[in-house]
């Protein structure tokens, strides 16, 4: 009877101890909407911003622009991450994730390949795997876990786009292109996460969204409250560093 209740109470803190939050941009206009995402139980989660430290699905269904002037997209500034860079075979350095967590490892594969499958069976095409936005998306899913805090703006107050341009994807700085963010955290597997965005409405109108044709994903484990964070970052063009 002990073993059972210990078991039901785990369960109960696991589904507690998972939060997800989406962002989205616009290459023209300067708009901002908040529309509530569902929230479930949360562990001190916000939905009426698109914040948010816990619950499923919690945090805001944000919209906005950047083409300059917007103080929520910046104009590239310093972005958020830790404190590694990784060259681009040219000279230049970028912000993000270091070369060592940058390449997919076998569960953010594993997601593209979901994602990708949905896309399909939804009559969308697939998403290209960026390299500079995969930089861009394990830095802050980094970030989250070793500063424990769980948020699109970074301790720097950095948005989505401002750290894929600083992760040297050049469209994200301003951002000249549509761009879109999903942030997860408790989950470990690929399908667990997906599943927790599909579940939720703005999550899931990202990954349907037919304007992305690039994707970054990013999982950090080990650390922070949730121990598991995930971040999917979305961009409607490509460019060279994502090859």
């Amino acid at each position: 009877m002990l073993a059972r209740t210990h078991f039901a109470y785990s369960a109960f803190v696991a589904l507690l101890a998972t939060g997800a939050c989406n962002l989205i941009t616009g290459a023209e206009g300067i708009t901002l909407v908040d529309d509530d995402d569902e929230a479930s139980s949360g562990a001190g989660g916000d939905n009426s911003t698109a914040n948010g430290a816990g619950g499923i699905a919690t945090g805001g269904n944000s919209t906005t622009s950047g083409m300059g002037g917007d103080p929520t997209s910046g104009g590239g500034g310093e972005a958020n991450g830790p404190a590694t860079s990784s060259s681009t075979g040219s000279g230049e350095m970028c912000g993000g994730a270091g070369p060592t967590t940058t390449p997919l490892d076998s569960e953010e594969q594993a997601f593209v390949t979901i994602i990708n499958n949905y896309r399909s069976q939804n009559g969308l095409g697939p998403l290209g795997a960026c390299v500079s936005l995969n930089r861009a998306a394990q830095g802050h899913s980094e970030d989250m876990r070793d500063n424990n805090y769980f948020s699109h703006t970074g301790l720097n107050g950095s948005a989505p786009w401002d750290r894929a341009c600083d992760a040297c994807f050049a469209l994200g700085c301003g951002p000249m292109t549509t761009m879109g963010e999903n942030i997860a955290a408790g989950n470990s597997g690929a399908q667990a996460t997906f599943d927790q965005w599909k579940n939720s409405p703005g999550h899931n109108a990202n990954m349907l969204n037919g304007n992305y044709t690039m994707m970054g994903i990013g999982r950090a484990t080990g650390g922070g409250q949730y121990g598991v964070y995930w971040t999917n970052v979305f961009a409607g063009d490509d460019e060279p560093s994502c090859y």
